[in-house]
Parts: structure tokens; sequence; C-alpha cells
């Protein structure tokens, strides 16, 4: 039970190093970035780094690409790591977006395709035993058709007008409720006629106007066109499925990637650079990790460093616990953390949290309910799931 002392550490160095540096010694650490700017006597002439919008852009890019590709993959975010400039990224996730938009348009063209050619089956299929080119009725040169279906209650009304009407009528297909028609008529009435049967609730079927030969030869041809284009589509089904498994390593190296430069930047909104292109960082480092933190900075070629002694009173605390008592820390940040000079709460709060907690939920049915929880959180938030579990067993 004790509070860790931390060191200001400035560092300085160029710009293209930086990412790599934060990747490798900043990211997953306990190590606080402090406002560089705030730092620096000459922070005038610091500017801070932008985010980089285009991390976003290409995350979501990737993690679609992903999941369309069906890929499977985690969101882990403990390995990172960074081999490739984003753009080279965003490169590299335009090729693989590309080829699989082709695919997917064609495929999704041969699904239309075919859905549109049983449409054309099932308007015609009433037609089949007809053994006439119905091309050849689109072509009469006086003569117009029509094809749908009324109401089978309408029909004795309409055998009543025939008499009376320039129209010959045709059932090809009764049913209770409706029947199928063709009827004929001249050019020079069929205007009138289409009134009357409008006006009987007459449902018109629109033929292919590119429709030839008898409705049964026509409907075989559209059966074989889909049978061609299942077998295409399965070709493409294929071919994507080459296209995900050549492509899983790199989407999922860039989407690695991808998270670490999300974390990077997120980091450097608070560290600056000069028109001379070198950064300059400030991070409040554990004192245990001090020398491990120096010897990385003493390999790495053109970055200086220095310990700042002035400002040590007003750094962030860190709190040092054993493992058994750490969960606790997180109900001690709940209130507000202890600075360097005073004591950390943490074993007390552990003590005192379980005779509460005793008072309050004192029987077996609330116990188990929590070590469940404790459980599940454990996957899930590490603290909190902890601290349940060891409550349900007075630990």
């Amino acid at each position: 039970m004790a509070i860790e002392k931390m060191k200001l550490l400035r560092i300085t160095g160029p710009e293209k190093e930086l990412d790599r540096f934060i990747a490798r010694n900043l990211l997953n650490s306990d190590i606080q970035i402090e406002d560089a700017k705030k730092i620096y006597s000459k922070g005038w002439k610091l500017e801070y780094y932008s985010y980089d919008y285009t991390i976003k852009e290409n995350l979501k890019k990737c993690k679609d690409l992903i999941e369309n590709l069906n890929i499977l993959y985690r969101e882990d975010y403990t390995n990172l790591f960074i081999e490739n400039t984003v753009l080279q990224i965003g490169t590299k996730l335009e090729r693989v977006e590309q080829a699989f938009l082709n695919l997917k348009n064609e495929m999704d063209f041969c699904q239309k395709t075919k859905e549109e050619d049983l449409q054309k089956i099932v308007s015609v299929q009433k037609l089949e035993h007809i053994n006439i080119d119905i091309k050849k009725l689109y072509e009469l040169k006086y003569m117009k058709f029509r094809y749908g279906n009324i109401e089978t209650s309408k029909l004795d009304a309409i055998r009543a007008e025939l008499d009376n009407m320039h129209v010959i009528l045709f059932e090809i297909e009764k049913k209770p409720d409706i029947t199928w028609i063709v009827y004929v008529t001249t050019e020079e009435f069929v205007q009138n006629v289409d009134v009357f049967f409008n006006m009987q609730n007459f449902e018109r079927v629109w033929l292919d106007p590119n429709l030839s030969g008898t409705p049964k030869e026509y409907i075989e041809k559209l059966y074989k066109d889909m049978s061609d284009k299942t077998v295409q589509m399965q070709n493409l089904q294929k071919e994507m499925e080459d296209l995900a498994d050549n492509a899983t390593h790199l989407l999922l190296s860039a989407y690695r990637q991808l998270q670490t430069y999300d974390k990077i930047n997120k980091i450097k909104k608070l560290i600056v650079h000069d028109s001379k292109h070198t950064f300059y960082l400030v991070a409040w480092v554990p004192e245990a990790e001090l020398n491990a933190m120096i010897e990385k900075l003493d390999t790495c070629q053109n970055m200086d460093y220095q310990i700042e002694e002035k400002l040590q009173n007003k750094g962030p605390t860190k709190l040092k616990n054993n493992r058994l008592i750490k969960p606790f820390e997180l109900l001690v940040k709940m209130y507000g953390v202890p600075n360097a000079n005073e004591i950390d709460p943490t074993l007390f709060v552990a003590i005192t949290a379980f005779i509460m907690f005793g008072f309050m939920f004192g029987d077996v049915g609330h116990g188990v309910v929590f070590l469940i929880l404790g459980i599940l959180l454990r996957f899930r938030t590490k603290d909190a799931g902890d601290i349940l579990i060891m409550r349900r067993f007075g630990i």
C-alpha cells in the first residue's frame, strides 16, 4: 500500500520517429502524457498535432471489409504495432475494397436478373399451354390484345355486354376468386373496350416486349438463363472466398495498425512540434520505470531527454498496491486520488467495503448473484469483477 512517485520527463526528437516511439514505449503503459505546450517556455512557437481523420475512415472501411468477407477477428486493443504509414494502409485497403465491390456488384446483378427472370416466368406462365408465337400478336397491324386477370364474380356482367362490344374474350384459367383472361379487339375500338374492362377492375399483366416464340419456349429459355446465372453466382462466390483468404492477413494487420494509429493520435493531441519537424513530448513516468525508459531513449538516435525537477510535486498520483488490494483502487479513484504527500487509503477501503457489504448483503442468495455477476464482469471489466468475486468469498 503506497503512492508511487512520478518523474517528469521531457523528450524531443524528429517527427518521423514519433509514431513508432509512442507505439513501442507509451501505449499500454502507466506513463501519463502532459500538455507539452504548457511546459515548454517557447510554447508560442509550437503547434499541436491535428487529428488525422483518415484513420477513422480507414478503420471503418477495414472493419466493413472484414465483416463483409466473413473474416474472424477480435476487438483486441493490446496487440498494437505499426509497419506501414496510414497512407500505405489506405492504398492497400482501396485495392481490396475495389476487388470486393466488383465481385459484389456482379453477384447483385446476377441475383437481380434472376429475380426479374422469375417475375417474367410468373407473368407468362398462365399462357404456357397456348401454342402461338406471342410476338406475332404484338405485330398485328389492326388488332390489339390484352392479358391479365379479373374477379370471377365479374364474368357474368362482362359476358352480358360482349354482344354489344367489338371484342373476343378467352378464359385461360378460371378459379373461384379470379379468372385469367385474354381479350382481343380492333385498333378502332380498343380504347372503349379498355375503359369497360378497367371499370370491371381488370388487372392487366404486361408481358416482356422482347418475348418471342411460344410461351412454353420463352419459359424454357428463361429457366436456362436462370440456371446459367446460378452457376455464374457460384463461381463469383468462390472468387469472393478466395479474395477473403488472400486478404485475411492484410486486413487483420491493417486493422491492428489502424487501431494503434488511432491511439497514437489521441496521445499526440498533447504533443507539439515546431517548423523544423521536431516533436516535444512531456510525460510523467513512474519512478520504478524511469531507468528502463532512459535505457530505451539512449538507444534511439536523434532523441534528447531531460528529467524536470521543478514540477515534481505537481505531478499525477499513481497508486501502488498488491494484486489482492489493487481492484479496490477503482473505488478510491471514484472519490479522488491522494497526492504524493498523502496516504493511500486503498487498504482501508478494501477492509471497510467488506464490512459494509456484509451489513447490506449478508445472505447466501445475494452472495451467489454477485459471484455470478463478478465472474461475468471479470472478462469485461477486470477491477469490478475482482471486487465482486472477493466480496462474495470475503477475501
